[in-house]
């Protein structure tokens, strides 16, 4: 279930964000501070486990000048269909025009992802990530696929 963000997920969100962005994760008052400014757009996937308690299993953060901010899932539930479903919810915010994210050159698996969902690289920012370059992807709506 995709639901919007709250303060008492903040646990299991910067739990997801340090193992999903090792290098470099935001911290506890930069998810604060998203929060208060986007909370329409900080949303969180939530799933039952053996234990059947819903629990956090990925989040992501665009803000309404169509950014992705972040977009995370929790390592024992990818490729399962979570970033999919919580891009695909961004996807469909009434009066975007599109998305914009940058993603580590180096980072394959989320190049891959993004591509398989209708993104396509334009362009590249040096140094975006202190040593290392930054693709950037775009993805912009088809007339045909909007309502």
């Amino acid at each position: 279930m995709i639901r919007p963000f709250s303060l008492s997920d903040l646990n299991a969100i910067l739990k997801i964000e340090r193992e999903s962005f090792p290098k470099s994760p935001y911290d506890r008052m930069t998810f604060v501070h998203l929060h208060s400014l986007y909370p329409e757009h900080f949303l969180v996937y939530t799933g039952t486990t053996g234990d059947k308690e819903d629990r956090i299993w990925g989040y992501i953060i665009f803000s309404p000048e169509e950014h992705i901010i972040s977009l995370a899932v929790l390592t024992p539930q990818r490729k399962k269909g979570v970033g999919k479903e919580l891009l695909q919810k961004a996807m469909e915010t009434p009066r975007l025009k599109g998305l914009q994210a940058e993603v580590r050159r180096s980072n394959l698996g989320a190049q891959a992802f993004y591509l398989r969902m209708g993104f396509r690289i334009v362009g590249a920012v040096p140094n975006y990530y202190g040593n290392e370059d930054a693709l950037i992807i775009q993805w912009t709506p088809s007339i045909s696929g909007r309502a």
